[in-house]
């Protein structure tokens, strides 16, 4: 595979996972009914909503500064 098509498929992963993990955090931080019935049900109510949501805006963070400084 050529390098430009690779680059090309790779960006547009890290975009897709960036939109992925975007769209869920106005649910984490938005307390959502359905995010607190699944953290809830796993005993993480309210802690873990909320720390894997900072982890997860990190994520996306990175994602996109990586995409905009060419990595």
């Amino acid at each position: 595979m050529s390098t430009s098509k690779h680059s090309k498929i790779l960006w547009a992963a890290q975009i897709v996972a960036a939109v992925i993990l975007g769209q869920t955090l106005f649910f984490k931080f938005s307390a959502a009914e359905e995010t607190i019935y699944i953290f809830e049900t796993l005993g993480a109510e309210p802690w873990g909503r909320i720390s894997s949501g900072v982890v997860e805006a990190v994520a996306v963070i990175l994602l996109l500064t990586s995409l905009l400084a060419g990595c």
